[in-house]
């Protein structure tokens, strides 16, 4: 019984040390002052333009190269 009481109060130990230096952590390291970013400009590409690409005829692959 007193092993178990043992443990248990150094898991509790544990707990609360860990609790506190995770939350000393987090003030510490944590911004200041969040800085906001502007605003990003869209990608431009061809979905932008209206549409999609001109067809164009595909290259052979090897399986389809004439012997």
């Amino acid at each position: 019984m007193k092993k178990i009481l043992q443990t248990a109060a150094i898991a509790a130990i544990a707990a609360a040390a860990s609790w506190g230096m995770r939350r000393w952590l987090d003030a510490r390291y944590a911004p200041a002052e969040a800085v906001p970013k502007a605003p990003r400009k869209p990608v431009e590409n061809w979905e932008n333009e209206g549409g999609a690409l001109a067809p164009h005829p595909a290259g052979l692959e090897t399986s389809q190269v004439p012997r």
